[in-house]
């Protein structure tokens, strides 16, 4: 049995209204659909039909939150395996689950930090979240992926098992030193490298995606809808925001496009 979790929150409701369209149309092998939301915004799934709905513990960093969540799916899901999808993921027509596996096993994409470290990529800053948390520097990155990733749900339960404080530790570290699905990967590797397949993307090109990953920042822009529609998606459901989280919105978007405008000039936005 295959459980997708979906850990979403108020802004990317939009966005949650297509990935569900996509996986209803054209993602194949799946059993049930979990849809989770922090404590408090459970009211903005009120349009979900046959997808479960489950609350997840509220965080003052989101980020951080959403991380969380994703590492406790295994206490809502009833499958066997979890795939994780982002909100933002629109699964393109014959994508299928088995996508994830390699000879029978999930596939885990990795890269070697010191690769990051040549091509000066900022993913190199997950080392350190992983070697906080286990006392050992990794020598991979596990984040190769297109936005959905396909675990065994008794890795997770292991995970929580090896480190019951994990929520209370994520709440006392700054959120650049957690990385879930680094701290998902490298676990499974050092544990159960068996149950696993694993591939350098170095070595071997990443898999194909199945499935086109937006960016969420903007919300959901002419451009974006046009490009959606094209894929034969439109949007379903009203906003569930409020005026005051729109306009929220609004100015986090603003003061992010300022401060990129800012750095374009060769000024210091802070």
């Amino acid at each position: 049995m295959v459980s997708i979790y979906i850990r979403t929150y108020k802004r990317d409701i939009a966005w949650l209204d297509f990935c569900l369209q996509s996986i209803h149309r054209n993602l194949k092998g799946w059993d049930e659909i979990v849809v989770g939301v922090p404590e408090g915004q459970e009211h903005h799934l009120r349009y979900l039909e046959g997808e479960r709905k489950v609350s997840c513990p509220r965080f003052r960093e989101d980020y951080v939150g959403q991380q969380v969540a994703k590492l406790q799916a295994h206490r809502h899901v009833r499958g066997d395996y979890v795939l994780f999808v982002d909100s933002d993921v629109v699964f393109l027509p014959g994508a299928d689950v088995r996508d994830f596996l390699q000879d029978g096993k999930p596939l885990i994409e990795k890269v070697r930090y010191t690769t990051l470290a040549r091509l000066g990529e900022a993913a190199v800053k997950w080392q350190a979240a992983v070697e906080h948390l286990f006392g050992e520097k990794p020598e991979w990155e596990y984040m190769r992926s297109h936005g959905s990733r396909l675990y065994h749900t008794s890795t997770l339960r292991a995970l929580e098992a090896r480190f019951p404080e994990l929520e209370a530790y994520a709440r006392g570290v700054p959120k650049r030193l957690f990385s879930e699905f680094n701290i998902l990967g490298y676990f499974a590797e050092q544990q159960e490298p068996d149950r696993y397949r694993f591939a350098d993307t170095d070595a071997v090109p990443m898999r194909a995606p199945c499935s086109r990953q937006f960016w969420t920042v903007d919300g959901l822009t002419p451009a974006t809808l046009a490009e959606l529609a094209a894929l034969g998606f439109r949007p379903r459901w009203p906003s569930t925001l409020s005026p005051l989280d729109k306009a929220k919105r609004w100015l986090s978007q603003a003061t992010r496009h300022a401060k990129q405008w800012l750095k374009s000039r060769g000024r210091n936005p802070s």
